[in-house]
């Protein structure tokens, strides 16, 4: 992870700062220290996504440019006119702020310059110290877990190591044709493979939890402008929106907020202290954040629409004129990118209906990741309702909220610009409200806000948070980040929450003693991001849009069903590859044209025997009659299997460590190898089995560590089997947060450790 952080920001510190001198000319060491590694970072972004976008990315060209990004921002930072009139509008100010007396420092350059002077002067320096603390919160899980929770990262491990090995985005493996998807997240994590020689799965995981960690600290730098920068970060901790999808990999729509850290530096602030130069880095900012992904797009320009919306209001023809230009602007960068989504990607989704895969983002799910925002957020607007920056944040808000209505209308078909809308915001609840609403509790928050009246002499009814609600909420905050880490620890210790088994891990560095196509499952699990050179897989995430000419997985899977081995002779396709998560499995357990070649842990590389000698095993489906002492749980996983041959259904049964069991195992059929599929909720501290007769070796241990397992018994040839004895080292499980139940993918918040029982496989089976 420290390698990562320094091959992100060695190149973005000084085009960051340069942006944020531009951006704010008033910003001092502290706030420009804060700027600018979230403004570098957008900047890498943006130059790695337009190189992408015009297939020029390469190791070379990206060194490359950043290195003329450097230059330019060194020139732009360290040349000074000698001429004081030649210098810009930001380098006045600049001269102002350290009390520069000339011709050409007007007023307004000088009233900027005080306010901004007793800011600095009156910042809460302890409270700075202790926003960053808990803004570095945000790196603590790529120091403790090798991979991230969640599924998007697959996805995007894909397209990072197919950038990385060809430069493009052309599909992987088997498949011909290209993924649409926006560039700039796995482009950049493209760049730490190529740096840092981690995979690609380490990647994403690091790229994704410095930039949460860089807008974090972002943010705080652009509202210490108006006073209350150590707040913006305190606020962002009332919310768990843009953490839970951290947490759950959706990193790119997360990356897309950085952008509104250049919003709030030029939209909160009065339109006569507006220059050309903030217009022009507001234009960088919306290319940037398209380039990682359309929603920060689309925030960025509802915020710019409800600045122009209250500027309209003001009586000023002066600022009315500016504002009027404003537009301008505006109107021709949302009418750009209609037209892109319109001529170019919309057509591809006719076919596709309204999607709302977790139902309307303005209802439920708002109030479960925001609502303390909410409450708070509500109160701010009412508040400081007199002013013009509290306006503009709660009319952004508005717009938001009424854009998940979109949501409303689920399986209306035929309208392309709804379906492709939809997509892009399926869960805005968890990155579209938190930043706005965090922002408005910020300013209400800090006792320092100095905010903008909207009417003259207009009195502004509650100008900040109360003492005794703000040391409540500060508590409360303080008290989340304590909890944080512990929590952050204890999920470290449950591998089985990850979408890839500890068993796929393993078994996939060993593919490099292979050539040509391998069949993989077409499922989360199966999407290989680390493939070696020369191995072909059949399966590809389905990220983003997807235009697939030839592919064989479907081929490939019609004939591994109906035992089509002249298919896989043909293609020259001798292996497969399964995971304990998948199905696929059970097929080729039961056929004896597939042989076990190398097995890890559940995880199995298959390889085809065409004259049909291969090992047949008999599969049983564990179920609440087979252990009595087991619960029924749901199998967060039920919804991404599509054939269930064991009768399996949705739940699974689980027992707690501490707790006792006989599993019934009895089989019909002569065999001489028993397997249980388990899979072990958290670390216990042990887990045994054992049975009086039938096992050649009467006590075995089982794997401890989390995640999912399969422990093989050699059956006593002279004795029959008919149950398994579970025993365990403690007497009590141990209680942990289950973020899945929170998700609803699984039906317990507050859990407990012990084991879940898949099925049991009886192999060497008499033929």
């Amino acid at each position: 992870m420290l390698g990562s952080i320094v091959v992100l920001l060695a190149p973005s510190l000084l085009p960051g700062w340069a942006l944020a001198s531009v951006l704010d000319g008033s910003g001092d060491r502290v706030r420009k220290a804060l700027l600018s590694p979230a403004l570098g970072l957008l900047l890498l972004y943006g130059v790695s996504g337009v190189l992408l976008l015009l297939n020029m990315w390469s190791l070379w060209s990206i060194i490359i440019a950043y290195v003329i990004l450097n230059i330019v921002a060194w020139r732009l930072v360290h040349v000074r006119h000698e001429e004081v009139a030649q210098r810009s509008h930001w380098q006045r100010l600049e001269a102002a702020m350290h009390g520069e007396v000339s011709e050409t420092i007007t007023t307004t350059i000088s009233e900027e310059a005080r306010v901004q002077l007793e800011f600095q002067q009156t910042r809460h320096l302890p409270l700075m110290a202790v926003s960053i603390a808990v803004a570095l919160i945000a790196l603590l899980s790529p120091f403790l877990q090798k991979y991230p929770f969640g599924v998007d990262w697959i996805g995007f491990a894909v397209l990072s190591q197919q950038i990385a090995t060809d430069g493009n985005l052309m599909l992987s493996g088997t498949n011909e044709g290209f993924w649409t998807y926006p560039p700039a997240f796995p482009s950049l994590a493209s760049l730490l493979v190529l740096t840092t020689g981690i995979d690609a799965g380490q990647a994403v995981f690091h790229l994704g939890h410095y930039t949460l960690f860089a807008l974090l600290i972002g943010l705080m730098g652009a509202f210490d402008r108006h006073g209350s920068g150590a707040y913006a970060v305190l606020s962002m901790g009332l919310g768990l929106g843009l953490f839970a999808k951290t947490f759950d990999s959706g990193y790119p729509s997360m990356a897309s907020q950085l952008g509104l850290i250049v919003g709030v530096l030029v939209l909160l602030r009065p339109s006569h202290e507006r220059q050309r130069h903030h217009t022009i880095g507001l234009c960088m900012a919306l290319v940037c954040i398209a380039m990682i992904h359309p929603t920060g797009a689309i925030y960025l320009a509802l915020f710019m629409l409800s600045h122009i919306i209250h500027g309209f209001k003001l009586k000023d023809e002066e600022q009315q004129e500016l504002v009027r230009r404003f537009a301008y602007v505006v109107s021709a960068f949302i009418t750009i990118g209609f037209a892109i989504a319109l001529i170019v990607i919309a057509p591809r989704l006719f076919e596709e209906a309204v999607f709302s895969e977790y139902g309307w983002q303005g209802g439920r799910p708002l109030l479960v990741y925001n609502g303390v925002l909410l409450l708070l957020g509500g109160f701010a607007a009412v508040g400081l309702r007199a002013t013009l920056e509290a306006r503009v944040i709660t009319t952004w808000f508005a717009c938001l909220w009424l854009l998940s209505c979109v949501h409303l209308v689920e399986g209306l078909q035929n309208i392309p610009l709804l379906s492709l809308l939809s997509y892009t915001l399926y869960s805005m609840a968890l990155h579209a409200f938190h930043v706005p609403l965090a922002l408005l509790v910020a300013l209400w928050w800090s006792p320092n806000s100095r905010l903008t009246p909207f009417v003259e002499d207009m009195q502004v009814r509650w100008p900040s948070m109360p003492e005794p609600v703000s040391l409540v909420v500060l508590s409360g905050v303080l008290l989340g980040a304590l909890v944080a880490p512990a929590i952050a620890l204890s999920l470290a210790q449950h591998e089985e929450l990850m979408s890839v088994a500890p068993g796929d891990d393993a078994l996939r560095d060993r593919l490099g003693e292979l050539k040509g196509m391998i069949y993989t499952e077409n499922m989360h699990w199966g999407y290989v991001w680390n493939a070696p050179e020369g191995v072909e897989t059949t399966s590809i995430p389905t990220l983003g849009l997807v235009y697939l000419t030839e592919g064989e997985q479907s081929n490939a899977t019609r004939a591994i069903y109906a035992n089509n081995i002249s298919y896989f002779q043909s293609m020259e396709m001798n292996h497969a590859l399964t995971s304990p998560l998948g199905t696929i499995q059970w097929e080729l357990a039961v056929s004896p044209y597939w042989q076990r070649l190398i097995e890890v842990d559940g995880a199995a590389l298959w390889v085809l025997m065409p004259d049909g000698d291969g090992d047949v095993s008999v599969l049983h489906g564990l179920d609440s009659e087979d252990c009595p002492a087991c619960v029924a749980r749901l199998d967060p996983w039920r919804e991404h299997r599509f054939r269930d041959p064991m009768a399996l259904g949705d739940e699974r049964v689980f027992l707690a460590e501490g707790t006792e069991a006989q599993v019934k195992v009895s089989s019909t059929n002569p065999a001489s190898k028993l397997c249980l599929t388990y899979e072990v909720i958290g670390q216990v501290e042990g887990l045994y089995v054992q049975s009086s007769n039938g096992l050649e070796r009467p006590f075995h241990a089982l794997r401890q560590d989390a995640g999912y397992h399969q422990g093989c018994f050699d059956l006593d040839a002279e004795g029959t089997i008919e149950h398994l004895n579970i025993s365990w080292k403690a007497d009590e499980p141990t209680r942990w947060v289950n973020p899945l139940g929170l998700s609803g993918r699984d039906d317990v918040l507050i859990d407990r450790t012990g084991v879940k029982f898949h099925w049991i496989e009886w192999q060497g089976v008499d033929a």
